[in-house]
């Protein structure tokens, strides 16, 4: 029988260009290496070949590790860039040393967003102990009145998201400093602007949550925009993973 429980596998997702190249992917495989050692899966000294060039526009691959083999899906993006309207979900839980990982048993994640989309909403929020700790497939960042950004603590049992991480250290260079608190249903409600940030969704202005308008500032976006765009633009961003791996400027894997 198939094992399907958390420590079946662990995976990430990446964004890969028209050339086959995958963005940010030395921070992918530090993180897939840090969650398969909690899974207590141990990953392949080699990367796997993640996708060929061509296709038109860029795409999403899912790249997976279920201990004996890497497995690679590619498909095209979904939401991505846009105003949202999200709904409040249950956060899963599993333990302390599986919530936060990206594993095998993901089908609490899936379920999250299809409850979104029968709602006819694009993106669902988990919710654990009255604050939200996670999105169905990024990251929540809130702006709150004072110019200040909050993100879910590590120990709330989100992912660390890459795309979020990045923007952690970034966002404090155009003056909007970032902290990590607790995303309370009183902090929501007067936030200036709530955004989530993933490798697939980008950066989403939240409209919405549960029929409730939330606060219809820019700032948080507009920044996360500027900031990523600029990412994406150098060319040590991008690389191509695999046997025959070519390293980035700045030498990295």
């Amino acid at each position: 029988m198939v094992s399907t429980g958390p420590r079946s596998e662990v995976f990430t997702t990446v964004l890969v260009n028209e050339k086959g190249e995958v963005a940010d992917w030395p921070h992918h495989r530090r993180r897939m290496d840090e969650h398969a050692r909690r899974l207590r899966l141990t990953l392949p000294q080699e990367d796997p070949d993640v996708a060929p060039p061509g296709g038109t526009g860029w795409r999403l691959a899912r790249v997976g590790y279920d201990g004996t083999a890497w497995t690679v899906a590619v498909r095209q993006l979904g939401v991505r860039d846009e105003d949202v309207d999200a709904v409040s979900v249950t956060a899963p839980r599993w333990n302390d040393r599986t919530n936060g990982t990206k594993h095998g048993d993901w089908e609490a994640y899936k379920r999250a967003k299809e409850t979104a989309e029968q709602a006819g909403c694009d993106a669902a929020l988990l919710v654990h102990e009255f604050a939200i700790v996670d999105a169905d497939r990024a990251t929540p960042l809130l702006l709150d009145e004072d110019g200040t950004v909050w993100m879910a603590p590590p120990g709330a049992g989100g992912v660390d998201g890459v795309v979020a991480q990045q923007l952690q250290s970034m966002l404090p260079d155009v003056g909007l400093p970032v902290v990590k608190g607790r995303l309370n249903e009183r902090t929501v409600a007067r936030c200036a602007e709530l955004v989530l940030v993933g490798t697939g969704m980008g950066v989403c202005h939240v409209t919405s949550l549960d029929g409730t308008a939330l606060g219809d500032s820019r700032a948080l976006s507009k920044a996360c925009h500027a900031l990523l765009s600029q990412h994406f633009t150098e060319e040590a961003t991008w690389s191509r993973p695999g046997p025959n791996h070519v390293g980035t400027r700045d030498g990295h894997r």
